[in-house]
């Protein structure tokens, strides 16, 4: 999995570099990433709400400049895979983690 994870940073990075890329890009993945985190710390399906975020913005934007940039968007929806996908293999660890201390007989004063 860590192989995974460095292969996906490693091709991530020469993309970028090789691309250039606003800094309103960061930014829109920035808040994509935040509006993830939030969204997992109220149970609330974290993709979508990136995407419902970058959506509600690049909305305002159109209202107010006449302008819908689809790359802002995709950047906004990107970060919330990005941290949506962090989010289940930290989960998983830990799953298979408790699942190990259960099987040693370890339980603790849950079921005692």
């Amino acid at each position: 999995m860590k192989t995974i994870l460095v292969l996906f940073a490693a091709v991530t990075v020469g993309c970028a570099s090789s691309q250039d890329i606003g800094k309103d890009k960061y930014y829109h993945f920035a808040a994509g990433a935040t509006t993830a985190v939030v969204a997992n710390e109220m149970e609330l399906p974290k993709v979508a709400s990136s995407f419902a975020a970058g959506f509600a913005k690049e909305t305002y934007d159109y209202i107010r400049n006449g302008q819908f940039d689809a790359k802002d968007l995709v950047a906004t929806t990107l970060g919330g895979i990005v941290v949506n996908y962090i989010i289940k293999l930290t989960k998983k660890k830990k799953n298979v983690e408790i699942n190990k201390e259960v099987s040693k007989g370890r339980l603790g004063t849950i079921m005692e």
